[in-house]
């Protein structure tokens, strides 16, 4: 599928549907099943498979798996880079490396998320620990991705971590709205069940570990992948795949909610990567899409607590 957000007119007659901007491309969408079930298929390897959230399977946190997949990558990357034919492929190798690389990363040092806590004083504020955790957690995926992303020769722009083009200010507009609406949602159905002082830190608390969270994801999950997708992909294909792929990642909160809701969970997550990785495309900046993944982590977090 390839989807252009601009207003060029169509230029082919395959181009049959236009809306918002968007047209699409019928005859690439077939040539492209096979890579992006390719690229689904390592995606998976990844974000579902090598996570440490929740031993779903046997290699979640196995850090003998993470390394193992993070040298294939390493490999395919390099090797990709010194072909003619496969050189294209280099750089959503080189991104799956370093999606990889957190996962070991995180099995190598996330043991030590206590003592970084206790860096900042005991306290019995469970909304302070989990938000100081949280920090620990996205740090260990935020430094490999910025280090091994500035060591390929890319710039940050490949991120998306810039202001982004003249669409700019509609993903700051909307995504600022959506984080107001949801905070002020979930105040009203949530925010009696709470004292003053608890709802304050609850509050306070959650909007570090959601601003923590959002900024550790979409990072990790778009950021990285999105602009080596694109030429393979197209942009139908790239939003399609790295929601398939947010989505999955979710499918371990299994450890977290009733078994009866972790499908409606899926669905939630895959409907907000959707929103997410069309904002990015659409700004050419991960700003809005990291503000609406922070109001939806907001509302889960204050929400979530509320049922302790």
């Amino acid at each position: 599928m390839n989807i252009t957000f601009d207003s060029q007119p169509a230029s082919a007659t395959t181009r049959v549907r236009r809306g918002f901007g968007i047209s699409t491309d019928i005859s690439a969408m077939w040539k492209r099943i096979p890579l992006f079930l390719v690229l689904l298929i390592c995606s998976l390897a990844v974000y579902m498979f090598g996570p440490d959230y929740y031993p779903l399977f046997i290699t979640n946190g196995n850090s003998l798996y993470a390394a193992i997949l993070t040298g294939v990558f390493l490999i395919a990357a390099i090797s990709f880079k010194r072909s003619g034919s496969l050189k294209q492929f280099w750089g959503i190798a080189y991104a799956l490396f370093i999606a990889s690389a957190v996962n070991l990363t995180n099995d190598l040092f996330a043991g030590y998320n206590t003592q970084f806590v206790e860096l900042f004083g005991i306290t019995s504020d469970i909304n302070r620990t989990d938000a100081l955790a949280k920090i620990y957690n996205t740090l260990l995926v935020v430094v490999p991705i910025l280090v091994l992303t500035l060591a390929s020769g890319a710039d940050l722009r490949s991120l998306y971590l810039r202001i982004g083009n003249q669409h700019r200010w509609w993903g700051f507009g909307i995504g600022a709205l959506i984080l107001f609406n949801f905070f002020t949602s979930v105040l009203i159905f949530y925010g009696t069940g709470y004292t003053p002082s608890r709802l304050g830190s609850a509050i306070l608390w959650g909007l570090v570990f959601s601003f923590s969270n959002s900024i550790l994801e979409e990072l990790w999950i778009r950021g990285i992948m999105m602009k080596k997708l694109l030429p393979l992909l197209g942009a139908g294909g790239t939003v399609l795949l790295t929601s398939i792929t947010f989505a999955s990642a979710h499918f371990l909160s299994v450890a977290f909610f009733p078994a009866m809701t972790v499908p409606i969970f899926v669905i939630n997550t895959f409907s907000l990567g959707l929103a997410c990785g069309i904002l990015i495309l659409k700004t050419d900046s991960i700003w809005g899409a990291f503000l609406i993944h922070a109001a939806a982590d907001v509302f889960l977090f204050i929400a979530t607590l509320a049922a302790r």
